[in-house]
């Protein structure tokens, strides 16, 4: 091993303890962080409720690692003037949101966020898109914690619970009820055991439903909630898309329906077959139903593909719903002898979990013989890792982000591939 130079002790031995700093925020990075440079260079990411703007001068503790520090921001010396106060009471404790202090300007942050993320994971992609959020979308999902005494959010970076009486991130349905069942906890009408719990809503935002983590499920009535094997119902675009309370559905569904609707559309993804992969209880099937002839849907929950074939079945589609593990169904399609996946009339469309899909998915899909795959992501770096996994097979030609997650720094990466070589 070769000398070091001038200057390199200073990062042979991690500095565990906390150090205060000072100095501005230079840009926004992936996930929140704030990026600055100490007086040697060092990188430092910075984290900090409630939002942070470039220009800003923080103080923060900083703890050093062998070649970059990583800390919190404790004060602010100046603030952006877009910084507003925060709508909600608990924003400062609770882990569910960091934007509220951003207001109108969250949207722009979120951008600036995407913007580093694909300039350092995708420096070849295309130029991409991004759609902010209206201001009216809510969350129609919340997980919630109870202790057995406390109703609430876990606390930023810990396990604590910070109690809530209402969620401003959420639908004004969804916040509205969280009194009465906190009541139904506490006067024991509900499981009283510490769990989690979701508390989810229809579209429009009418009926509440409560589940706990066995999947039981009750609904707010008039006079309290009451046990009920009753399935949620989204009315987006005039077409109905039920599933079971609980279960994954989109956070926001009318804004991430007419968010996908207008970037696919607008990608003008159509043909013959669709592959419609871990796709749920067809919200992607119902969505492109007048772009396909056809239809086949693979999900390895069975309970949402129960959903899925009543769902696409009252819309007459030409479908077929399967309840298989998609990489092992992807091997089977693709291996000789198999029917092979597609033609280049056809498209593939993937929405995996948040982990992404796995390395040996996207090798099998090197052979696929569809004319256009899309890529969904609500992890952006996993996003990008499987965007450069699936080539050299598939050459990103579209790329967008979409604010499906209003108030937090997740958002939604979405990618279209065509064939390497393809002309079109």
């Amino acid at each position: 091993m070769g000398a070091r130079g001038k200057g390199s002790p200073a990062y042979r031995t991690p500095r565990t303890a906390g150090e205060a700093w000072q100095g501005k925020i230079e840009r926004l990075s992936w996930g929140g962080l704030g990026l600055a440079h100490s007086e040697d260079g060092r990188l430092i990411l910075l984290r900090a409720p409630l939002a942070l703007f470039p220009g800003e001068e923080v103080q923060a503790e900083v703890r050093w690692k062998p070649r970059h520090g990583e800390g919190t921001v404790k004060a602010w010396v100046s603030r952006d003037p877009r910084r507003i106060p925060a709508a909600c009471p608990v924003a400062e404790r609770c882990g569910g949101c960091d934007l509220w202090e951003a207001g109108p300007a969250a949207g722009e942050l979120k951008r600036q966020m995407v913007e580093d993320l694909f300039r350092r994971a995708l420096p070849e992609a295309p130029a991409w898109s991004w759609r902010a959020a209206p201001e009216e979308a809510r969350r129609h999902r919340i997980q919630l914690h109870w202790n057995g005494r406390i109703l609430g959010f876990h606390r930023r970076g810990t396990n604590q619970i910070v109690e809530v009486s209402a969620c401003p991130a959420a639908a004004d349905a969804l916040s509205a009820a969280l009194p009465r069942f906190r009541e139904a906890l506490l006067g024991k009408l509900l499981p009283t055991r510490p769990q989690r719990w979701e508390l989810s809503a229809s579209t429009p935002a009418a009926k509440v439903f409560a589940t706990d983590e066995g999947g039981r499920t009750w609904v707010l009535e008039p006079d309290g909630f009451q046990r009920s094997d009753e399935s949620a119902e989204q009315i987006l675009d005039g077409l109905r898309l039920r599933h079971r309370p609980g279960g994954f559905f989109q956070a926001c569904p009318a804004w991430a329906w007419t968010a996908f609707k207008d970037l696919l559309t607008g990608w003008d993804l159509k043909g013959g077959t669709l592959f419609d992969l871990y796709g749920g209880v067809g919200l992607f099937s119902a969505l492109l139903k007048d772009r396909f002839t056809r239809f086949e849907l693979v999900e390895s929950d069975e309970a949402a593909v129960g959903f899925a074939r009543k769902n696409l079945s009252l819309l007459h589609l030409d479908f077929e719903a399967r309840v298989a593990d998609v990489e092992a169904w992807v091997g089977e399609r693709l291996a000789e002898g198999g029917p092979g996946l597609g033609s280049g009339g056809d498209a593939i469309l993937l929405d995996p979990p948040r982990e992404g899909l796995s390395a040996e998915l996207c090798a099998q899909l090197q052979t696929a013989g569809a004319g256009r795959l899309v890529l969904v992501g609500c992890d952006g770096a996993a996003f990008c890792r499987d965007a450069k996994r699936l080539g050299p097979a598939w050459k990103l030609t579209k790329l967008a982000a979409l604010d499906l997650f209003p108030l937090t720094h997740h958002a939604e990466c979405v990618g279209l591939f065509e064939p390497a070589g393809d002309s079109r």
